[in-house]
């Protein structure tokens, strides 16, 4: 089988080939550049931020000044013979300041320009500007190395080298002598006709309010605002009786006794079933309150179960304290009593219910030890819930004091009821909640004698 071939006809004249001829280049549309001349006290500014994000509603004000490098000023245009400035103070806590690159900076010697250009024209006009760098400092931050650069002025050039080339105790009494100074006004050492010398306003000020002392508080006032910040819960100082000291609505919060169920415990009791826990504390109560028959009392032990389990619980995070486990974590040891009830704890005792410093565990502990000495009538063996919490004897006390509580050995009757031996006391210290409170006072450093 034979193929038919294609013939080749040639291209006729006149025909346009067949390969695409190039297109023609189209003329650059001439554009003219001209420069306008520095003549205006005034120019366009290029600024910068480096590193921050102004506020486009920020007002600045401009300043001038002529340039430190520059003495003649004669032929040279106003860029050159002038330094400019941008501030702004109208930011709440920041100060914004733009400032022109120095000379001998990485960019002195460019020159920047802002340039128009008209399409239809083709003229490209081009102006000189000012290239500035805006800098932003904390307004407190500024304030202090003013006052620091002040400071360090008003010392002698004799005391500025001790304070850099002296021993710590000649260092420490050059600064006592600067900040005690009080320093009479320099142009006038005394008024006419008085050997007295004149203050300026802020050395009188001073003095004036070291005449007056009947504002200084007492140490019963330091005592009084001590104990309202210290990690305890609030006693009422007009209590007439123990029970009015720390009531049971302000140690377990408001609603949440209504969310304690008992009925598991008291059936348990009935049947003469063991009730197992993880405190030592509630296991040795639970049978004893419960035949009492008072629920507000069961409900307040099961409680002190939950923040002894939740106490438990917490992981040590060094330094910052304790944090509270993640919500998958928390359930399996907490998972038995309800999340609502576990959030309500962690909101109350937990900074930002996520981590508990050493005030908020203090505080917790001092909670937990008001608690247990409120379900044991008053006077509670502090060794069952220093079991409960780890802590050593001395701490445990500590915390039992916190709360207005005395610490004291069981006598020869509390012992025999407690059944323990004389060799044991000293392990099975009672807190005895009585009134009048006794806190642990302030320490007031006494002056050494020299």
């Amino acid at each position: 089988m034979s193929e038919k071939k294609r013939k080749y006809t040639s291209q006729e004249a006149g025909e346009p080939p067949h390969k695409k001829a190039a297109p023609e280049p189209i003329p650059a549309e001439v554009v003219k550049v001209s420069f306008l001349p520095e003549e205006d006290e005034w120019a366009p500014i290029v600024a910068s931020t480096p590193g921050l994000s102004l506020p486009s509603d920020l007002p600045l004000k401009s300043y001038t000044r002529p340039r430190k490098h520059d003495t003649s000023s004669i032929g040279k245009s106003t860029i050159a013979v002038s330094e400019h400035l941008l501030h702004t103070s109208a930011h709440s806590k920041m100060d914004y300041v733009g400032r022109e690159d120095e000379a001998g900076g990485a960019e002195a010697l460019l020159k920047h320009y802002i340039g128009v250009f008209d399409e239809q024209s083709g003229q490209l006009q081009l102006v000189r500007s000012r290239k500035m760098v805006l800098r932003g400092t904390v307004r407190s931050e500024r304030a202090d190395t003013e006052a620091e650069k002040e400071k360090s002025q008003g010392l002698s050039a004799r005391s500025t080298l001790g304070l850099e080339f002296g021993s710590k105790k000649s260092q420490r009494a050059i600064q006592d002598l600067t900040k005690n100074a009080i320093s009479p006004l320099k142009h006038s050492r005394s008024a006419p006709g008085s050997s007295q010398q004149i203050l300026d306003p802020i050395a009188s000020a001073i003095v004036s309010s070291m005449a007056t002392t009947t504002s200084m508080p007492s140490r019963e006032d330091l005592q009084v605002a001590a104990d309202e910040s210290k990690p305890r819960p609030k006693p009422n100082f007009a209590a007439e009786t123990p029970a009015d000291i720390y009531s049971i609505d302000q140690l377990v919060g408001p609603g949440i006794l209504r969310q304690m169920t008992v009925k598991e415990w008291q059936d348990a009791v009935e049947s003469k079933e063991d009730i197992l826990t993880k405190s030592r504390f509630v296991s040795q109560r639970i049978q004893s309150v419960v035949l009492s028959g008072d629920v507000r009392r069961m409900k307040t032990l099961k409680y002190l179960l939950l923040l002894l389990e939740w106490h438990g619980a917490l992981v040590p995070a060094g330094k910052r304290g304790h944090q509270i486990r993640e919500y998958d974590k928390l359930r399996e040891k907490l998972g038995s009593w309800g999340s609502e009830l576990v959030r309500q704890v962690s909101d109350r005792f937990a900074e930002g219910g996520k981590s508990l410093n050493r005030w908020h565990l203090d505080n917790l502990i001092t909670h937990i030890c008001a608690l247990a000495i409120t379900i044991d009538d008053f006077t509670t063996d502090v060794s069952d819930i220093k079991d409960d919490l780890r802590l050593e004897n001395k701490d445990i006390r500590k915390y039992f004091k916190e709360i207005g509580a005395r610490v004291v050995n069981p006598t020869e009757p509390e012992r025999a009821k407690m059944s323990i031996s004389k060799a044991e006391v000293a392990g099975h210290q009672l807190a005895k909640l009585r009134l009048p409170l006794e806190f642990p006072k302030i320490r007031v450093l006494m002056a050494k004698r020299k």
